[in-house]
């Protein structure tokens, strides 16, 4: 059975607002990383703090794995 990445980021973030649409400048971002984002993230709204991409597959988790990893700080 193949879900929706609406019906994942209802399962996974309960409560919280969140769009399947994504930033094009943050997809464009990822696709020049190598990165096919689309339907494996969504945007989520929190109640409070900052609106963030977030991972609603297991390709998407492996991608946000990758992309924490490479970050310099």
């Amino acid at each position: 059975m193949t879900f929706s990445s609406s019906e994942l980021a209802e399962e996974r973030y309960p409560g919280v607002t969140f769009d399947c649409a994504l930033p094009q400048k943050w997809v464009n971002e990822m696709a020049e990383r190598g990165f096919d984002v689309r339907g494996h993230f969504v945007t989520l709204y929190p109640d409070e703090g900052v609106d963030y991409m977030a991972p609603v597959t297991a390709e998407g988790i492996r991608m946000a794995a990758i992309i924490a990893s490479n970050i310099e700080g």
